[in-house]
């Protein structure tokens, strides 16, 4: 338990990045499999567990916005991307 006034901060930095599990990980690679990586997909391939994680995470923020005065949404981004076409 967090003392009343601490401020606790999520971070997922690795994800498609991870460089365990990823060679170069910071370089897009359009052959990396598609299923290695922790996305829910979109259209005819949308992973059938979004709408209970939607509904969770809902759940999750309506409870801790009951105890927490303030979010900070901390995320992180590419400064910029290389593009080699062959």
């Amino acid at each position: 338990m967090l003392p009343n006034g601490s401020r606790a901060l999520i971070m997922f930095g690795s994800a498609n990045r991870d460089e365990r599990k990823w060679q170069e990980p910071e370089r897009f690679d359009i052959h990396r499999k598609a299923a290695d990586q922790p996305a829910f997909g979109y259209g005819e391939h949308l992973c059938v567990g979004l709408p209970l994680a939607r509904l969770e995470i809902r759940a999750l923020l309506t409870a801790l916005a009951k105890r927490v005065r303030r979010f900070d949404n901390t995320l992180r981004g590419l400064e910029k991307l290389l593009v080699d076409v062959h």
